[in-house]
């Protein structure tokens, strides 16, 4: 309250005090003992009411006076003289007192007459002003800094705030933060397979159109681009830029992916490395590692990476496109080879609860070290293995001696051992995590699309979402190695268990190189019949998988089914059960999700309609587009099945913005 309003409680009761003594003197003409009373009342209450005026202003003096000592009005100076908008509440932040500055700042009065703090503060509450020593506040058109203190009086608590219009210094602000630079590389995708397919008149005027595309998308965004190759352009885009393309999820990536020739989509796509830095030349080093992240990941998508931050992507919908070049392939094969020809031992090692394609690929590798003269051993775990048929013919062909557990591995490592991780590329997926940190020299072979938790600190890195599984390309690393003394029909069959395991026999992912690495694998004496068995279940788990199709619900053409029960193969009996409910009609994806130990475990299935890695990814987990999986910790599955299911609500609204 202001001073002059003070007054007015000294005004009010006095007329009413006149009135008394009006009313008293008329009712003494009719009773004059009557009126004695009256008056004797009156003069009680207006004593009483004097004294507890003289009191509270008193107090109110007070007030002032502390609140002025809080904010060092040197020399006597009042409120009013104070040169910056202030304002004091109470414990509850409604207003008591404000200085003329504060009310001229207000313009509505009717917000100081009955107001609150949070009125002039963006609708932030008294404790969330309190907890910051300069809250961002904005009113009106202005913004300011709110600075608070605090002063206690007769056992009141009140609040002074005193407002700093920075609205320049903001403005400032916000255009160096909206300027700052990034840098954007931006690769096409398989250019020489797309080349192959049309001839040379045509293939120019196609890239014309991409190029044409590509150039009067950069013109849009007010940024420097430039062609630094055949197929890469490198282009500087102020933050605001960076924004525009983020609201829009990259729309250059849909528009190239959708361009037709002929009526025919031509099937260009695009990679992209977005780099944020403190300097240029940080920009670009993280434009260069969010590219070559965006290219191991099947391409078609752009990947942000900013200092101190996870890298966040956009696109990735489509399928990658295959390589039918081999010639990294035989480099790595050369170079994995004298690896493992310097090193002292080998110790082959896949991903937790390893599958027909894990320890296939293991095994294949085996015989890859030991045409190099170097005995390898397979680390795992094999009561967790869901690889059970191949474990039993590789004990039952007198093999045992290739399998070898995490526990005893991690005793008799050295610093000369080689360490090759398989079928995954995730240090939290090894199926040992001790003995990667104990391991001097690595190398990693995977085909899964990269994730940002990779194995950073391996020797060799081969990694290529485009083909089917592992065991390919492991088969293709056999072919210009001379394995021939060392490989035979153990090695062939479970190489080719892996290949039709990760392909739904040839029917998902099977490029033309999955078709060769059959080829060659039965050339070498792989037999299909023996693979199928493989493959095969007791009568119990085929009841339980059946089970669970039956309990299958319908969510936006995905069929989730939650299991109640256990069993011994439980993750194999969810796996193929996700791969049975894509046989149903209208099915784009599979969700089975299981409990093991306390942790909700999904396994996601598709037929390349959804890219159901990047709805596992949303859950912490990964894989492929039409296989990947998750695990939930701390979760009920009846909660696990509600956050898969806004997994999948975000996925169809990111995929139609």
């Amino acid at each position: 309250m202001s001073f002059k309003r003070f007054r007015t409680f000294l005004v009010v009761p006095a007329c009413f005090v006149l009135s008394a003594i009006l009313f008293a003197v008329i009712t003494s003409r009719y009773n004059r003992m009557l009126a004695i009373v009256e008056l004797c009342g009156i003069a009680a209450m207006s004593i009483v009411y004097l004294v507890w005026t003289y009191f509270a202003r008193k107090d109110f003096v007070k007030l002032v006076l502390s609140v002025a000592a809080k904010v060092d009005l040197l020399k006597n100076r009042s409120l009013s003289s104070f040169p910056i908008p202030v304002v004091i509440t109470n414990s509850v932040g409604e207003i008591e007192l404000f200085n003329p500055l504060f009310s001229a700042m207000a313009s509505d009065s009717r917000k100081l007459e009955r107001g609150n703090i949070s009125d002039f503060t963006s609708g932030a509450a008294l404790e969330q002003i309190l907890s910051h020593q300069g809250f961002n506040a904005r009113y009106g058109d202005k913004y300011f800094s709110v600075y608070s203190g605090e002063t206690k009086l007769k056992g009141r608590t009140y609040y002074i705030f005193y407002f700093i219009d920075d609205t320049e210094l903001k403005a400032v602000s916000a255009e160096y933060k909206l300027s700052r630079p990034s840098v954007i590389l931006v690769s096409i995708d398989g250019a020489e397979e797309i080349q192959a397919n049309y001839n040379s008149n045509d293939y120019a005027e196609i890239r014309l159109k991409i190029d044409k595309m590509i150039d009067e998308w950069s013109s849009s965004l007010n940024c420097i681009f430039h062609r630094i190759g055949g197929d890469r352009y490198i282009m500087v885009v102020e933050e605001r830029g960076l924004l525009s393309m983020i609201s829009s999820r990259f729309k250059i990536l849909d528009d190239v992916r959708g361009y037709k020739f002929n009526d025919k989509t031509v099937g260009f796509t695009l990679s992209m490395g977005v780099g944020h830095g403190e300097n240029l030349p940080e920009c670009e080093e993280n434009a260069r590692q969010a590219l070559d992240m965006a290219h191991s990941r099947g391409g078609d998508q752009a990947a942000i990476k900013r200092p101190g931050s996870s890298y966040e992507f956009f696109g990735g919908i489509s399928k990658g496109i295959e390589r039918k070049t081999k010639v990294r392939t035989r480099i790595m094969a050369s170079a994995i080879t004298d690896l493992i020809r310097v090193s002292g031992d080998v110790m082959i090692m896949g991903h937790k609860y390893p599958d027909l394609d894990s320890l296939g690929s293991a095994v294949g590798l085996c015989s890859v070290a030991a045409a190099a003269g170097k005995r390898a051993s397979i680390i795992t775990d094999v009561s967790r293995s869901l690889a059970r048929p191949l474990i039993e013919r590789i004990i039952a062909e007198g093999r045992a001696d290739l399998i070898e557990s995490p526990a005893s591995a991690i005793q008799r490592i050295t610093k000369k051992t080689l360490l090759i991780v398989v079928d995954t590329h995730t240090a939290d997926f090894v199926e040992s995590n001790e003995l990667l940190g104990k391991a001097s020299s690595v190398i990693v072979i995977d085909h899964h699309r990269k994730s940002v938790n990779y194995i950073n600190n391996a020797l060799l890195f081969f990694h290529d979402p485009s083909a089917s599984s592992a065991s390919e390309m492991v088969t293709e690393i056999i072919q210009y190695i001379d394995t021939k003394q060392m490989f035979d029909k153990l090695e062939a069959d479970a190489l080719l268990s892996g290949i039709m395991l990760d392909t739904r026999n040839f029917v998902l992912r099977a490029g033309v190189r999955s078709f060769e690495a059959a080829a060659f694998l039965k050339r070498r004496g792989a037999d299909t019949v023996k693979v199928k068995k493989m493959f095969s279940s007791s009568f119990e788990s085929y009841k339980l998988r059946n089970e669970i199709i039956l309990n299958a619900q319908m969510f936006r053409n995905c069929a989730v089914s939650k299991v109640d029960f256990d069993a011994p193969d439980i993750r194999v009996i969810c796996a193929q059960a996700a791969d049975e409910l894509l046989n149903i009609s209208d099915v784009d994806a599979s969700f089975v999700l299981f409990d093991s130990n306390g942790i909700i475990n999904i396994s996601a299935r598709s037929l390349g309609n959804m890219n159901v890695q990047i709805i596992m990814e949303s859950l912490g987990g990964g894989g492929h587009q039409t296989m990947a999986a998750a695990q939930l910790s701390d979760c009920a599955i009846n909660s696990a099945v509600s956050r898969l299911h806004a997994a999948i609500d975000d996925y169809y609204l990111k995929l139609n913005k």
